[in-house]
């Protein structure tokens, strides 16, 4: 009884998009970071549950999280520019 097999450490640790423990820890709330750590600058990238994300607060004030790779072009939202209501790519 006292270790796992291989393939239930695989089923409890894989928490990547698509695995079965990801794709249950993704039906919960995750604090990645406190509201407050956005004002003086209003993005910043995380890692949660295998992906890199950019957590971002718009200069209307509200907080998104978005994947980090622009969908179009695959540059680093890092770089993209904060508007009133979301995040744009520097290229676009």
């Amino acid at each position: 009884r006292g270790m796992l097999t291989e393939e239930k450490n695989r089923l409890l640790t894989e928490v990547g998009p698509g695995t079965p423990m990801g794709n249950l820890l993704r039906r919960y709330w995750h604090p990645v970071a406190g509201a407050s750590e956005l004002d003086k600058k209003p993005l910043k990238a995380v890692r949660l549950l295998g992906e890199d994300l950019l957590l971002f607060k718009t200069s209307g004030g509200n907080v998104g999280l978005v994947g980090r790779r622009c969908a179009h072009r695959g540059s680093d939202l890092r770089f993209g520019i904060v508007e009133k209501d979301g995040i744009r790519c520097s290229y676009h």
